[in-house]
């Protein structure tokens, strides 16, 4: 009789616990198939440019979809222009590249990890011209399976403003907010010597949170504090990159978490709103709310290239005395004549 009930229990519980998993799989196959349909003619999806094409593939293989080859064909085609535009352009094809299953140290001829090494300021440990980009760097390094320089994590570390966030341009002036703060988490995650600076972003998300459960882009924006898609897709994956479950304490706000909210943003085509106040479909917070609600963090693919290691900084360089070449032979030719004169001369007095 016990062995029964407990089977019943056991099958309750299981129920119990299937129906969130199974209807979070039901939100992101509704959205694979409006992203799918966002194709164009030329093999990019529908958005800004070519970094939201990025961001599609990605969405797609978080959601378990292959992505088209045209996609990546399209993205080659960009390699050379979008993808040497800065740092985190180049992360981003990389972050592609290698979630589509092709090799980042050639894409559309351009060598990204080599590209990506061009743009690490070895004097400031850091990639790119503002932190957003230089956290994207991290997990485009992340995902090609390699090693940063320390001093590019210690740079990330230093940047974290003193509520515990990141700005985009890493000036206390812009002040902190939420997508910047959830990039560099996902870039610091595992990395022992930056706890300190992980607890502290921890405090600074859940200091930014509504009640509804959502995050804004910032309690402070000059555009409101009303939760939106992207800024909650972002926290998400901060979130399960702290190791920690979106739908748990201390996350809960009553029955509101921060997934049910992001899930909450999906419209009945698919696709994802902004906002509630702009209730349109909008591509970019669709491809941001599907890995997220896949439970997938950045990279959401990563492999292992060896040769991408010496290519994601440059050597240092050797130290010099003036900044000119200085010829050895001369020297040492002297330093011969100079003996064998010497010598001459010994045999002249000896005589």
């Amino acid at each position: 009789m016990r062995r029964a009930i407990s089977c019943v229990l056991a099958l309750f519980v299981s129920i119990f616990l299937w129906q969130p998993v199974a209807a979070q799989a039901d939100v992101v196959a509704a959205a694979l198939r409006w992203v799918q349909a966002q194709q164009q003619a030329d093999g990019s999806f529908a958005g800004f440019g070519p970094g939201d094409t990025a961001d599609a593939i990605v969405a797609l293989v978080a959601g378990g979809e292959q992505p088209p080859a045209n996609a990546m064909t399209y993205l080659a085609g960009q390699a050379a222009s979008y993808g040497t535009s800065s740092a985190g352009a180049t992360a981003k094809l990389i972050l592609a590249a290698v979630a589509a299953g092709r090799d980042p140290l050639n894409v559309g001829g351009v060598n990204l990890a080599r590209q990506l090494g061009t743009t690490y300021d070895p004097a400031t440990g850091q990639y790119g011209a503002d932190v957003y980009g230089h956290a994207l760097a991290l997990l485009a390094i992340k995902a090609m399976g390699v090693q940063p320089p320390a001093a590019a994590i210690d740079r990330l570390i230093a940047l974290q403003l003193r509520d515990g966030g990141w700005s985009f341009d890493g000036a206390a002036a812009t002040g902190s907010d939420t997508n910047t703060t959830s990039l560099a988490v996902m870039a610091l995650a595992g990395y022992a010597r930056a706890a300190d600076a992980l607890s502290a972003a921890r405090t600074y998300l859940r200091g930014q949170q509504n009640p509804d459960g959502g995050f804004p882009y910032s309690q402070t924006s000059a555009f409101g504090n009303a939760s939106d898609a992207n800024s909650t897709a972002a926290v998400v994956q901060a979130i399960l990159a702290l190791g920690e479950d979106p739908n748990a304490a201390p996350w809960r706000q009553g029955d509101a978490t921060p997934l049910k909210a992001l899930v909450a943003f999906q419209n009945q085509s698919g696709a994802f709103r902004y906002q509630d106040a702009m209730p349109d479909d909008n591509a970019l917070a669709t491809y941001q709310a599907i890995p997220a609600i896949a439970g997938k963090t950045l990279p959401v693919v990563s492999t292992t290239i060896p040769a991408a290691q010496s290519l994601i900084a440059p050597a240092p360089n050797l130290p010099t005395t003036g900044g000119e070449e200085v010829l050895v032979w001369p020297v040492v030719l002297m330093g011969v004549t100079l003996l064998a004169l010497g010598v001459w001369l010994r045999r002249r007095q000896a005589l």
